[in-house]
């Protein structure tokens, strides 16, 4: 009789904490995920902002600015997106890295 009665308490002590261990997984996964996805946007807004500064406005991109803005591309496309970014870097890397005036 005693040993039902604590073999009942283990499990449920035992399923108490693996369902707590649960619940901790869950919630730094949905964190995770947010962070994530916050930097992709942070990255792709600032490779962007390079585009439309460079490309658009001066038509050439200096050495330091091309490898701060390879390094941001690098980062974002290891987090798994691309898409129009693909694009903008290309136009970028075409650029020359001086001014011709």
């Amino acid at each position: 009789m005693i040993e039902q009665m604590i073999s009942h308490v283990l499990n449920l002590i035992l399923g108490g904490v693996v369902s707590y261990i649960f619940a901790l997984y869950r919630q730094k996964k949905k964190e995770n995920d947010a962070l994530k996805a916050g930097l992709q946007a942070l990255l792709r807004d600032r490779i962007i902002q390079a585009y439309n500064h460079y490309v658009q406005d001066k038509g050439w991109i200096p050495i330091y600015a091309k490898e701060s803005i390879d390094a941001c591309y690098r980062s974002y496309e290891a987090l798994g997106e691309n898409g129009v970014i693909n694009d903008l870097m290309k136009q970028l890397n075409e650029l020359p890295n001086y001014d011709d005036e």
